[in-house]
């Protein structure tokens, strides 16, 4: 998909991956819809993203909550006659035990992480149905597939976006709408920052890639089209040490991380 001239609706784009996504797009052609729950934040990405786009807007809403997501997806399609592209970043975690995890704060990461996304889907498919075209990029995670201890609510929602962004692809694949799915390991974004845990510490000191590689990686996905991205690549290698030496990746990881349970 060439991106001058489209609209797109990008969620979390208030920092991280949905902030440097935005920007990207924007130098690209794009008018974006940053769509975020943090108010503040997005009014300072808004500052930027005018430089090149002067029609861009931003809603403030609650991904976990349908009728936010249907009155915003109403709204782009009146003032702008279309929807080209829908990034589902929004995100969350909560480093924990299972058993330290509350039945809400489990609920709340299915419900941004894995319902959010889902539920704007749900909203923008109509309208990508009577154009006869769009492109929805579906922001997974390596967590999905190469799960820690502490994570059991976030890998959970990840594994499943990640399946149902799969099925997705294949249904919609020969009707003009392209499904894509970003698989971001280990980036420097602010999901860490309300960790109190000592795995939680960790995990932050680790996550070192600069989210406008991921960024990046959006973006060439949509105008590719490409299925399946993992940014950065190297850790093609690690799924891969997952899925053909379980055991011994499991031990190393347990022996790696055990230091980090109290």
């Amino acid at each position: 998909m060439d991106l001058r001239h489209t609209i797109a609706i990008v969620t979390g784009a208030a920092s991280g991956i949905g902030r440097e996504t935005v920007i990207e797009l924007t130098r690209q052609g794009c008018t974006p819809v940053l769509v975020d729950i943090q108010r503040d934040k997005l009014a300072e990405v808004m500052q930027e993203v005018h430089k090149d786009a002067p029609a861009a807007i931003a809603e403030v809403c609650d991904i976990s909550d349908f009728n936010q997501i249907k009155r915003i997806v109403q709204m782009v399609n009146e003032r702008y006659g279309k929807i080209d592209i829908l990034i589902n970043n929004a995100g969350m975690m909560m480093v924990k035990f299972f058993e330290e995890l509350s039945q809400e704060e489990f609920d709340r990461q299915m419900a941004v992480n894995f319902y959010g996304g889902v539920n704007f889907i749900r909203a923008v498919l109509p309208v990508m149905q009577k154009q006869g075209r769009g492109v929805i990029i579906n922001v997974a995670s390596v967590g999905g597939r190469l799960v820690v201890p502490g994570t059991t609510a976030y890998s959970a929602s990840k594994a499943a976006f990640h399946g149902f962004s799969e099925a997705l692809y294949y249904e919609l694949k020969d009707r003009g709408i392209h499904v894509g799915i970003i698989l971001p390991g280990g980036t420097r974004t602010g999901i860490f920052d309300a960790s109190v845990t000592k795995l939680g510490k960790y995990y932050q000191s680790q996550s070192k890639t600069p989210p406008a590689k991921a960024a990046k990686a959006i973006r060439e996905a949509i105008e590719k089209e490409r299925f399946i991205t993992i940014v950065p690549s190297s850790y093609k290698l690690l799924i891969e040490a997952h899925d053909f030496f379980p055991g011994l990746f499991s031990k190393q990881l347990l022996s790696r991380l055990r230091p980090y349970f109290k």
